[in-house]
């Protein structure tokens, strides 16, 4: 009897470690994959040092952090004259929940006057983003990723500043 358990707790510690590697592994991989994507932002340069990008992306904490690195860099927010306009444009990036916007919505805000430019340049860093995550073989249905950013709120935002 205790040579079978002790057989048997021999075999539970080769399952367990054979899971652990297991996960490893897959956790190896989506490291692997997210560096490329860094790469391929410029986040960081080809020994995976951050660059000040990468830096201003790790010091982010909620929302998208790359998205809103690759704003920031692309100087979408350069032109904008008040920063009302800019808090309404960032409203796209706090409610993404729920079905996407409507098109009524999206059609609206692109017409309007002053938030149609910078939400048009919010689909399109979000389209690169999600691109070269696509290309670092991270999964990732792109329209829904391009499509979770909505500008329901902006309207609204701009009314409140």
């Amino acid at each position: 009897m205790f040579q079978r358990k002790t057989e048997l707790k021999v075999v539970i510690k080769e399952l367990a470690d054979s899971i652990r590697r297991s996960a490893d592994m897959i956790m190896s991989s989506e490291l692997v994959s997210m560096k490329r994507v860094m790469r391929r932002l410029d986040l960081c340069d080809r020994n995976d040092v951050p660059t000040l990008k990468g830096k201003v992306a790790a010091h982010i904490s909620t929302s998208d952090e790359i998205l809103l690195t690759e704003m920031l860099f692309s100087g979408l927010f350069n032109d904008m004259e008040q920063p009302a306009y800019i808090s309404a444009v960032l409203s796209c990036l706090v409610y993404t929940e729920g079905k996407a916007g409507s098109q009524e919505g999206v059609q609206k805000i692109v017409k309007h006057e002053k938030l149609g430019q910078p939400f048009m340049l919010l689909q399109k860093i979000a389209d690169k983003v999600a691109t070269a995550m696509i290309d670092s073989k991270i999964a990732l249905d792109k329209e829904e990723y391009i499509a979770k950013f909505k500008p329901d709120l902006m309207e609204l935002t701009l009314m409140w500043c």
